[in-house]
């Protein structure tokens, strides 16, 4: 899947000697809290593309390195962008919308900083958050200095961070690559699978919902009518292919969907969906990419009730005139979560209570210990 494509025009400039090296320019750890999913495209051809590993870990004309997410939930948390190497702001755009899921070439690099190093290179940071920026135009910044907060504004599918140099093209060195490495420590290439988030849950899906990333379900009942498993995964080939099996609770095979992927993908989705189950019990989902298994998950097939509002002995959750309660006898902390119909978060506390002040809510979901309980917000 394509994440963005820079509209400012590299101009051609002799390459200068190595005298700046760059750290990554987000915060948390690659592969566990972020992934990088698309190289600098160094084929000046139109129509194919190469990375700097000779590999196709990029798209037509890309002129940067893009760091994406899990998905928007992730991105409301507050993830930083940081200054890459020492330097002076040069430019700051801040105030455009920052939940862009659609592609528009024009909208360029939306809300960004650019910041000037020595020798003149300059590094662009786009797509951030919209009102995040804590630098102004001329601030002397340090390398890991705050820049602002990952978002998806300007030309862009997802939430993620671009990261571009200028007077090099590319800060990576490799066998396609006639540069020396611009990075501090450069990250190792990967271009194997990689399944970067999934879950099962009881709504529709649809791509957009996804993105959210709707709330964990682990309970279903008569109220549900159908069962979703869906994930998110890097490095999918067009001749993949992907299966997903559910067993009954005597792990007898129920149901075996298999697909071709179809396309070649850094950032691909896939789900699946089954009708809610008649037995009741402990029902397993199987998740396969050709032949291997990747993962098994559980989920429970209630009998004859509905999932309750007071889940079990040691927890009652009560929700009356806009205000959710949650009593625990063993008096645990809890996390109090209301989401909207698309799976946004819209409201979060952490502890025994939380009066919604937003509209349209639509579901809970109660963290007490180990165990998450997802229900339909109930007014009197």
């Amino acid at each position: 899947m394509r994440l963005i494509l820079s509209l400012l025009f590299l101009a051609t400039m002799p390459l200068l000697s190595q005298e700046i090296q760059f750290s990554l320019p987000i915060q948390g750890t690659i592969g566990k809290d972020y992934y990088l999913v698309n190289h600098v495209d160094l084929d000046t051809s139109t129509g194919s593309v190469k990375d700097y590993m000779c590999g196709v870990q990029t798209y037509d004309g890309h002129q940067g390195t893009d760091f994406v997410l899990r998905s928007f939930r992730q991105m409301d948390s507050g993830v930083s962008v940081i200054a890459a190497a020492d330097g002076v702001v040069t430019a700051v755009v801040d105030s455009l919308f920052d939940r862009q899921k659609r592609s528009v070439k024009d909208r360029g690099f939306g809300n960004y900083v650019a910041i000037e190093h020595r020798s003149g290179f300059v590094s662009y940071y786009a797509h951030l958050r919209k009102n995040s920026a804590s630098v102004r135009v001329g601030d002397t910044v340090r390398r890991g200095r705050r820049l602002g907060l990952v978002g998806s504004s300007g030309n862009s599918e997802d939430p993620h961070v671009h990261f571009e140099v200028w007077q090099r093209v590319d800060p990576f060195a490799g066998n396609c690559s006639k540069n020396a490495s611009l990075w501090k420590s450069q990250p190792v290439y990967s271009d194997g699978f990689v399944l970067i988030d999934h879950d099962v849950t009881s709504w529709p899906p649809t791509l957009d919902t996804l993105r959210e990333r709707p709330p964990r379900q682990t309970m279903f009942g008569l109220s549900d009518s159908t069962i979703t498993f869906w994930s998110l995964q890097q490095g999918v080939l067009p001749t993949d292919e992907i299966a997903i099996e559910w067993f009954t609770p005597d792990n007898t095979s129920w149901f075996l969907y298999r697909t071709t992927a179809g396309i070649r993908s850094q950032y691909f989705y896939f789900w699946s969906y089954i009708q809610r189950p008649e037995r009741a019990g402990t029902w397993t989902l199987q998740y396969s990419v050709n032949g291997v298994v990747k993962l098994r998950d559980t989920i429970q097939v209630a009998g004859s009730v509905q999932v309750p509002i007071e889940p079990d002995s040691e927890v009652r959750i009560v929700v009356r005139q806009g205000t959710i309660t949650v009593e625990d006898v063993l008096r645990r902390p809890a996390t109090i979560e209301i989401y909207d119909s698309i799976g946004r978060l819209l409201q979060k506390n952490v502890g025994d209570h939380l009066q919604w002040r937003v509209s349209q809510p639509v579901y809970c979901v109660v963290i007490v210990g180990n165990r998450r309980f997802v229900l339909p917000l109930l007014t009197d």
